[in-house]
């Protein structure tokens, strides 16, 4: 339980920190398991639509899945993100403000981390908009199979 509202403050802004780590984890599991999906129906599918000839709808397919698995892999590989923070850069911070008490360092290190917690909030919104793109495109891909392979 919190002793003071800089404690309070500081706590409120550290968790923060932890949720945007548990939405990343969540969004790379999500591009993980759309990735395997495109990759199944592409492979399945694929292999159905190659006994023939291609036609454009399976053209238009295999674009979808490019595209699906790059979505995909954008959200997987690392952004420039801080999830975690070390003592040490609090503690320069707090000397070069001439902290000297505990209600102090917690005002300085909330006021510190809110910044990043900030540019955190953008990036894991843009990488979520990018999971939605891919989930879309992997719809549009097995519908574009289908119409392949039903035509």
């Amino acid at each position: 339980m919190a002793q003071s509202i800089e404690q309070l403050s500081f706590e409120l802004t550290a968790t923060a920190l932890t949720e945007q780590e548990r939405a990343l984890a969540g969004l790379r599991v999500s591009a993980g398991t759309v990735l395997g999906a495109a990759s199944i129906a592409g492979s399945f599918l694929g292999a159905e639509a190659h006994r023939g000839s291609l036609d454009a709808w399976a053209v238009l397919a295999i674009i979808s899945f490019a595209l699906c698995c790059g979505c995909a892999i954008w959200v997987l590989l690392p952004h420039d993100l801080a999830l975690a923070v070390g003592g040490e850069d609090l503690l320069a911070a707090s000397d070069d403000q001439d902290v000297r008490d505990v209600a102090e360092a917690y005002r300085t290190a909330s006021s510190w981390l809110d910044p990043f917690v900030l540019a955190n909030r953008r990036t894991v919104a843009q990488l979520s908009s990018w999971l939605s793109v891919s989930c879309v495109l992997l719809a549009v891909e097995v519908a574009l199979w289908t119409v392949s392979l039903a035509g």
